[in-house]
């Protein structure tokens, strides 16, 4: 079995202040709209292992990604990301180039590549390092006092449990490690991550307040997942139930919107046959906007039920009455069905009781 879904992870307590968790779980948000973009088969993971991990079902491998934020402008050392820190217990958690060399260390090829990502940026040695991995040259040749010295860092972090295979081990960690500066900024990242996910959606043909909806789904969604707590061993399946957010699943969603837009045009004019006001089409319009959105969002478990509920419900009473419905009866009835099988709830909008009841007309009249 798959030693990621089995070793214990180091920790999971997550960042240390709401803004910095704040901040990742944007970075994380970003990193989800890259893959987007890519229409990348993968699946990214909020909190395991590290701050992020991508999985490719492919390869049937991983990417780590630390994220790491600094208040003042200071530029990252490998000296400084070599340090360890003293937890309260007095004990010393390894640092974070260390953790990075644990998970080549404990994973072997199930780890691929480890990122660093902050909103500082770094150092010529560090940029050194970097641009000879980049155009695929190996340190250990073009600069040995270099990969020395990094070495050396992490042989003393090692040093009362020294792996047999440290040698082979590093050699892969310092060749397969990137670092780089986020685009986000400390005091802009909310409005940053959104522009990146509306200037995604700009060529489709997506309503504002969809893209707006989704967008906020997605964030809501990496925030709860960073936060979820797990015990492993664990399945694949419940990993990604539980931390995991499926790239293709987003771009379906996505996808089911534009091919949705079309149908809208054809359901005003039938909306506009029944003699509503110019108004009341508008806002029904919008509600099936939202509605269908939050239809997509497979989380969103209790409102799917209602939804369904609902459906059998409205199906129901309109064919025991013909054609003759008052709408605001209708509204009546639907929430008391709803109350009898424990289903209310104060965030539901009884616009939607309108937008399944025309729906329903809509169909039939098709």
């Amino acid at each position: 079995m798959s030693r990621v879904l089995t070793v214990q992870q180091r920790e999971q307590a997550g960042s240390d202040s709401y803004n910095r968790f704040e901040y990742q779980v944007h970075c994380i948000v970003c990193h989800i709209i890259g893959k987007l973009k890519e229409e990348s088969e993968c699946i990214v993971f909020c909190e395991f292992h590290d701050d992020m991990a991508e999985f490719t079902p492919s390869t049937q491998q991983y990417q780590f990604y630390q994220i790491k934020t600094k208040e003042d402008p200071s530029e990252w050392t490998i000296s400084e990301m070599s340090k360890k820190e003293k937890k309260k217990s007095g004990e010393y958690k390894k640092s974070f180039l260390g953790f990075i060399f644990y998970n080549y260390l404990i994973f072997g090829e199930e780890c691929s590549h480890c990122f660093f990502v902050s909103n500082n940026d770094f150092d010529d040695e560090v940029l050194l390092w970097q641009s000879y991995i980049e155009d695929g040259k190996e340190l250990q040749k073009e600069n040995i006092d270099l990969y020395q010295k990094i070495k050396n860092r992490i042989i003393k972090e090692f040093s009362e449990d020294m792996p047999d295979e440290f040698d082979s081990v590093f050699d892969k960690f310092i060749q397969n490690t990137f670092i780089s500066k986020s685009d986000l900024q400390l005091t802009t990242y909310e409005n940053q991550s959104a522009g990146k996910f509306f200037e995604h959606l700009a060529d489709k043909n997506i309503a504002a307040n969809t893209a707006n909806l989704i967008f906020q789904q997605l964030v809501r969604d990496v925030r709860k997942k960073s936060k979820e707590k797990i015990k492993m061993p664990i399945s694949m399946k419940k990993l990604v139930e539980k931390k995991g957010v499926n790239i293709e699943q987003i771009n379906k969603q996505i996808n089911d919107n534009i091919k949705d837009r079309g149908k809208y045009d054809l359901f005003y004019g039938f909306l506009k046959s029944l003699s509503l006001t110019e108004k009341d089409v508008i806002r029904i319009i919008s509600a099936k906007t939202l509605h269908d959105t939050r239809w997509l969002n497979i989380n969103d478990l209790k409102y799917q039920e209602i939804v369904v509920v609902l459906r059998k419900f409205i199906s129901t009473y309109t064919f025991s009455l013909g054609c003759e419905i008052d709408i605001n009866e209708l509204k009546k009835v639907c929430f008391e069905e709803l109350r009898n099988k424990s289903l209310q709830s104060d965030v539901l909008d009884d616009s939607l009781i309108e937008v399944l009841y025309y729906e329903q007309r809509f169909n039939q009249n098709s």
